[in-house]
């Protein structure tokens, strides 16, 4: 009588230790979000987890060096309610200077980038 319940009881235990296996977690998602200014109006670049690029002008009333900064807050708050965390940050100031025209200063380019994630 004992052998014949070893296996059922075996077989129990192996299928009840398989259910509490961990199981893979979900590939993250990643999206892009750059802000870059050139001295004009800045331009809100969001690359999609599927690869669909929308581009905006960004225009406020609002008086400031940093009135186009807070745009880019607004933006991720929404994004962040979504469920999309901040992973990384990168902020890029380049400078490049206008060979035609020498007495005149540098173009500068600033650029924030956000690589955004969702689990």
């Amino acid at each position: 009588m004992k052998r014949i319940l070893v296996a059922p009881i075996l077989l129990a235990v192996a299928l009840g230790s398989w259910a509490f296996y961990p199981k893979t977690a979900a590939a993250p998602e990643y999206m892009e979000l750059s802000m870059s200014s050139d001295g004009g109006k800045p331009t809100l670049v969001m690359i999609s987890p599927t690869g669909e690029v929308t581009e905006q002008k960004l225009t406020t009333k609002a008086k400031g060096d940093y009135r186009y900064r807070a745009l880019l807050l607004v933006k991720l708050n929404e994004l962040r309610a979504q469920g999309w965390t901040v992973a990384q940050m990168q902020q890029t100031k380049t400078s490049t200077p206008d060979l035609q025209h020498p007495l005149l200063g540098p173009d500068v380019v600033s650029t924030a980038t956000y690589l955004l994630e969702r689990r």
